[in-house]
């Protein structure tokens, strides 16, 4: 089947970039519903540890792959890559807001900690994409290739992610040599990102990175105007909407790695 945007139809775009409004709900609503919890069902779920950021030290399809794997979902997994369409059986699959079976790899019971460990880390690497044009996998792979900036990054996105491997080593490099304007910026990461960050263009971002993944390379300025303006939302009718979309299209194509 020829689908207008690589991989994907106008139609599987548009409900691709539909589902962010509720990441980002997500990413607000967990500390409202832990802070709700009684202490005795927090004690419960925390009891043996709620741990993510290791899962970040692995390429992003792997990391999605494990998360899957985890949440007892190998089978549906593998009969999605048999699908003729396999992008639309996962969008149905989340567009149905399924209900987890209970169980995990191995038929045990799903522990809730472990459901919301996997969760998190697929919440926060679709927002990292959202604020970054990288995923966390990514971040997190760029600070290991010595990238300061990255790790930082990866730190406003989730604080987790200073028990990654990668990004101890780095801290404890840094601890080792004094860098003091190191630490100034951790503690500056550690506020998070910014507001106006977080809500200006992270549908825009997000879109731009289908578009990378989908193998589109090179598209007219009055294509990306027509998809990203009128086919999917993500950015104002204006006399310099071509303009400034072939400005931040250039730019997420430098990115190579999702």
């Amino acid at each position: 089947m020829e689908k207008e945007y690589g991989k994907l139809t106008a139609d599987q775009f548009k409900r691709t970039v539909a589902q962010l409004p509720e990441v980002k709900a997500t990413i607000k609503e967990l500390p409202v519903l832990m802070q709700s919890a009684s202490s005795e069902r927090i004690r419960d779920v925390l009891a043996k540890g709620v741990l993510w950021a290791a899962m970040y030290e692995l390429p992003f399809a792997q990391h999605v792959a494990l998360g899957l794997y985890l949440l007892g979902q190998k089978e549906r997994l593998l009969n999605m890559a048999k699908e003729q369409d396999p992008q639309e059986a996962m969008l149905r699959y989340i567009e149905s807001d399924e209900e987890l079976e209970g169980t995990g790899p191995d038929g045990e019971e799903l522990s809730l900690a472990d459901a919301i460990a996997v969760c998190v880390s697929f919440q926060r690497s679709i927002f990292s994409i959202m604020l970054y044009k990288r995923s966390m996998s990514a971040l997190i792979e760029e600070t290991r290739e010595g990238n300061d900036d990255s790790l930082f990054q990866a730190v406003r996105v989730d604080r987790s992610a200073l028990t990654c491997p990668t990004v101890a080593v780095r801290i404890s490099r840094a601890e080792l040599r004094g860098e003091k304007r190191f630490f100034e910026r951790l503690r500056s990461a550690l506020k998070g990102p910014s507001k106006k960050h977080w809500e200006a263009y992270s549908d825009l971002r997000f879109s731009l990175v289908v578009l990378r993944e989908c193998g589109l390379d090179s598209m007219s300025d009055a294509e990306l105007e027509h998809l990203l303006v009128d086919v999917l939302g993500v950015y104002g009718k204006s006399f310099t909407a071509r303009k400034n979309l072939r400005k931040q299209y250039y730019e997420s194509k430098r990115f190579k790695r999702l």
